[in-house]
């Protein structure tokens, strides 16, 4: 482990005629040096007004504390801070170039040093906004006292931390990402914080997961703290794992309004086909005592030999006579699609009159997807919105009773909380 010492050049350096002592960088070297820290570079940024007390600073730390020449780096900084050197954005993307020159000399374990107490005000502030907004990786700010002015009880000198506003600077953007249901983004950025815990993450990975549908890996990750959780989120998984065609419409229409709250119209699209096939086999099931669902275990043609059963073969015949709108007739073989689920509705149709024209209202944004997904037409908006998501909800309401919450909004509370403590 070594350090790296970064500092901009003031004009009490390298040595201070009002205190008639060393300035801060040479304070800040004896004291790495005393806590027998390895120096590796020194990076040294000056104005044209400093640019004689860097070459001063350079002499005093070859002279009076054996470093080598090769250790240590003049950098003039760029011409517009020096001739505005209270200008604190040019001060920031000074310090910047200075870390971006220390960075290939950082080793994983090396620390970088930074010497809040030379220079202008907002050179001296420049390493702590730096650090604070995540770009010194492994890094320290160290304050120099005026040894004029220091109290009992006080070290001349002593680090700051700024760690807990960094904190709260990363914390506020995991939440945001988590109000945005961005489970994966606000993970990669926990952990980049270094703020996870194995229950954020647990949680943070349960939210991707099932957001994806995988919810055997959902649970998988929830297992190890379901103790510490509220019963709703264990339970929800062991539904949605059984494959039942009413909690997939549940979950659709629940996903797909975190993508409709974020604009991601393309994916609710695709969320409204997928909520259409799941809808319609769970309400075929209310009345056909078929299971519609293709497996490894159950193919196309074994779910066709037991339509023909049903009814007495009323329904089969129902199937081959039936017209679409164009006057084709219905495949009765091969994939179980929503096309000929809806025959099939129909073939029940006073049982479900009161659904029909919500399915049907669905139509033309199925259309819309179908067009975006194989034509790659862009789709910016969704044309009556309220309209679409009443559709949905009635029939949602039709195969399942719908929670008053979304559970990804449960889901983030349960983030928000652990993420409070």
């Amino acid at each position: 482990m070594a350090s790296i010492i970064l500092s901009f050049v003031g004009n009490q350096d390298p040595y201070s005629d009002n205190t008639s002592t060393e300035g801060s960088i040479i304070t800040l070297v004896r004291h790495l040096l005393h806590q027998q820290c390895q120096i590796a570079r020194v990076i040294l940024l000056y104005t044209t007004t400093t640019q004689q007390r860097a070459s001063d600073t350079q002499a005093w730390l070859e002279s009076e504390l054996h470093l080598s020449e090769t250790m240590i780096a003049l950098n003039e900084v760029d011409s517009a801070l020096s001739h505005d050197p209270v200008e604190l954005l040019l001060a920031v993307e000074a310090a910047r170039q200075g870390l971006e020159q220390a960075l290939p000399h950082q080793e994983a374990t090396d620390y970088l040093e930074l010497n809040a107490s030379s220079g202008t005000p907002v050179m001296k502030s420049a390493w702590s906004i730096l650090q604070a907004a995540g770009y010194m990786p492994n890094s320290r700010v160290w304050q120099v006292r005026n040894p004029d002015k220091i109290q009992p009880g006080q070290m001349h000198v002593f680090q700051t931390n700024v760690d807990r506003l960094k904190w709260e600077f990363d914390l506020k953007i995991v939440q945001q990402q988590v109000a945005d249901y961005n489970y994966n983004g606000a993970l990669v950025t926990l952990t980049a914080a270094k703020l996870e815990n194995s229950t954020t993450k647990a949680l943070l990975e349960y939210g991707r997961c099932r957001k994806a549908f995988d919810f055997n890996a959902a649970f998988s990750v929830l297992d190890p703290i379901q103790d510490d959780l509220k019963a709703e989120l264990v339970k929800e998984m062991a539904f949605l794992r059984s494959g039942d065609s009413a909690a997939l419409a549940k979950e659709c229409y629940f996903i797909a309004l975190t993508k409709l709250k974020n604009r991601e119209y393309a994916e609710f699209l695709v969320l409204l086909a997928s909520f259409q096939e799941s809808a319609l086999r769970s309400l075929l099931r209310k009345k056909l005592d078929v299971d519609l669902r293709t497996g490894s275990q159950r193919n196309s043609d074994k779910i066709w030999r037991e339509i023909r059963a049903v009814d007495e073969g009323k329904l089969m015949q129902y199937l081959e006579a039936y017209k679409l709108s164009r006057g084709q007739s219905l495949v009765t073989q091969g994939f179980i699609n929503t096309t000929v689920m809806t025959a099939i509705l129909e073939y029940y149709r006073p049982s479900f009159a009161d659904v029909e024209p919500h399915l049907e209202g669905l139509k033309k944004y199925i259309k819309d997807r179908n067009n975006q997904v194989h034509r790659l037409e862009g789709v910016s908006k969704i044309d009556n919105e309220g309209k679409v998501l009443s559709h949905l909800k009635q029939i949602l309401k039709r195969v399942i009773s719908v929670p008053s919450e979304n559970p990804f909004d449960h889901l983030n509370q349960e983030i928000f909380r652990v993420l409070s403590i």
